[in-house]
């Protein structure tokens, strides 16, 4: 990390810092912050912790996260996991956004690019 600080013009380095916006179809919402030293070492760390996680509460087949940690125990133990990584040192837990628009309909903005990529 010497050379990462030695060019860094405000001595900041590689300090990294991640916002989780949700959106609920009913227009409620929640936000979430979490820091880290290094962004090399966290997401490392952040592997390790899932691998250790499906080691010690194994469950059979393959899952997507939000798959495996639908229910509130599982997603509260991994979240714990995860924002006590060595390196974190700012974690804002969920805030509630007091409005936001319901999801956009992702699919159907896909579709689009995809057609007009196509048309070129």
């Amino acid at each position: 990390d010497f050379l990462l600080k030695l060019t860094s013009p405000d001595d900041v380095g590689e300090t990294h810092a991640m916002r989780v916006d949700v959106t609920g179809t009913d227009g409620s919402a929640v936000s979430v912050v979490q820091a880290h030293e290094s962004f090399r070492r966290c997401v490392g760390q952040s592997c390790a912790e899932f691998a250790l996680d499906l080691l010690e509460h194994p469950s059979p087949g393959v899952q997507l996260p939000e798959q495996r940690y639908r229910n509130d125990d599982a997603r509260e133990r991994i979240i714990k996991r995860l924002t006590s990584t060595p390196g974190t040192f700012a974690y804002s837990g969920p805030v509630a956004v007091s409005s936001a628009a319901p999801p956009s309909e992702l699919d159907q903005a896909l579709l689009k690019a995809n057609e007009a990529e196509n048309k070129q």
